[in-house]
């Protein structure tokens, strides 16, 4: 019988949370899960114990932690809360892999502190590399620990180019769905409710995210991480769009050459990669279908106010990236409490952009405090706007 690795979840309760536990369920054979850690969906984590038994479960506030000590069911169960419950999953020495999956910055510290023991992190947090995204390459390569990342995206680029020079690499395209409005005006965004917003047409995803897709501010976040994660000028990153969302990302190459990585648009094919790497499961119910042709639409990049934001972030450098990211994430969350109007986050975005002074060579210390202004300043700008 095959031993089984130990695989560790940052945001169970959450859209790659519940779809990696189901992966090791399905793959119970290789798969068992040691920790869980969720925000504030205790019901959900509940059933998720039941039925995955792990040794240790973190909630994020300290009163349902006490709550949950006196489920008579846990008592067995070591139960943490908040950051520093984050840390002690994330510090295990015999996990395998940690799935962080996380919104937020709450998944930076334990990130670095699993890669510092040379382990493996599956990546779904996109704040991780907008906050520390150099640093933690470092950190990965000085402790032999491994980055696999699990966007659909990030994982094709990953399995087209991760062994290749990058003077190899002539350009790199990354696909978008186009969201739920592709080829609308400007003009008929203009009263978009988060209840439009959230169709996303080929994926079923969270909240913020599904947002994300909407103002294309997903994909100008995608340029970012890339380029941080394979060492790549932004420039050499163009987004195009596939409607039917089974071609996630192209590789071309200087002798001519072009790699197309694509699957069936279902987030448990690169949840199980990663976990998997470098083996991969036979999923027998897929089976490619030859088609008839593959549509590829290129973008115009001055109609999409999100990556022309992103790629400014990227050349002022620095934490300003960050800066971009936090009053995006505010701005997100103001939208879906309809405090503001959709093309309002674009505004806050910038505003915040230009109200921060990015840092360069910052401190974990000084990011996470740089992060956290940034957000106050979103929030203080989305509340004036009316």
């Amino acid at each position: 019988m095959n031993k089984k690795n130990f695989v560790s979840i940052l945001g169970s309760t959450g859209s790659i949370g519940k779809q990696t536990l189901s992966i090791i369920k399905e793959q119970s054979d290789k798969f068992k899960v040691e920790s869980l850690a969720a925000g504030k969906n205790i019901s959900l984590l509940l059933k998720q114990v039941s039925e995955f038994k792990p040794k240790n479960i973190s909630i994020e506030s300290k009163k349902d932690k006490l709550l949950l000590e006196k489920n008579p069911l846990l008592k067995k169960i070591k139960i943490f809360n908040g950051d520093e419950g984050l840390k002690k999953i994330a510090n295990s020495k015999t996990i395998k892999s940690l799935v962080v999956a996380t919104a937020g910055v709450n998944g930076l510290i334990p990130t670095i502190d699993c890669l510092k023991q040379g382990k493996r992190v599956c990546i779904a947090s996109k704040e991780v590399f907008l906050l520390y995204g150099k640093q933690i390459m470092k950190i990965a390569s000085k402790n032999n620990a491994e980055i696999i990342p699990i966007d659909s995206e990030h994982s094709a680029l990953f399995q087209l180019i991760a062994n290749e020079p990058t003077e190899n690499i002539r350009r790199l395209y990354i696909t978008a769905s186009g969201g739920p409005f592709f080829n609308k005006k400007r003009k008929e965004l203009e009263n978009v409710k988060p209840r439009d917003a959230l169709k996303h047409p080929t994926w079923n995803m969270g909240k913020k995210i599904s947002i994300d897709s909407a103002t294309m501010m997903n994909k100008a976040i995608e340029i970012i991480e890339a380029s941080i994660m394979f060492d790549i000028n932004h420039k050499m990153i163009t987004p195009i769009v596939n409607l039917d969302s089974n071609i996630h990302a192209i590789a071309e190459f200087i002798d001519g050459t072009y790699s197309i990585s694509g699957s069936y648009n279902d987030m448990r094919i690169p949840i199980s990669y990663s976990l998997n790497y470098p083996l991969r499961q036979n999923k027998k119910k897929y089976k490619f279908e030859i088609q008839k042709k593959i549509e590829l639409i290129p973008i115009k990049e001055k109609d999409y106010e999100a990556i022309r934001i992103a790629r400014r972030a990227i050349e002022i450098g620095g934490t300003m990236p960050a800066i971009m990211n936090a009053a995006n994430s505010t701005a997100v969350n103001q939208f879906l409490n309809n405090k503001i109007e959709f093309l309002d986050i674009y505004r806050v975005i910038k505003k915040t952009m230009k109200n921060n002074i990015p840092k360069h060579n910052a401190s974990l210390k000084e990011v996470i405090k740089i992060n956290k202004v940034a957000s106050e300043d979103a929030f203080r700008i989305s509340n004036q706007l009316y």
